[in-house]
């Protein structure tokens, strides 16, 4: 789960400020005397649009800020009992 979230944490941002800015205007509806609004009435149409479209941005950023790797891979393998850990051989 830590992973998850390590690598997808600005696909939330998006549900993040929705859930800050739903916060503030239900207690500013409350303290006017007005009825809060619902969680589900929000804008979710868009929050989801945002949310994969800044995943997008991430994952072509992250493809173009990484160098190639040009070799063959070499799974993780055990010699003579020691676990080798995978790598790629130029």
């Amino acid at each position: 789960m830590g992973l998850f979230l390590f690598r997808f944490w600005p696909v939330l941002i998006p549900l993040l400020v929705y859930l800050i800015w739903h916060a503030y205007t239900r207690r500013k509806a409350l303290k006017s005397g007005q009825t809060p609004p619902r969680f589900r009435d929000g804008p979710w149409f868009w929050i989801v649009l945002l949310s994969l479209g800044t995943g997008f941005a991430c994952f072509v950023s992250v493809a173009m800020m990484t160098e190639p790797q040009k070799g063959d891979y070499q799974p993780p393998h055990m010699e003579n009992g020691v676990l080798v850990p995978g790598r790629v051989v130029p």
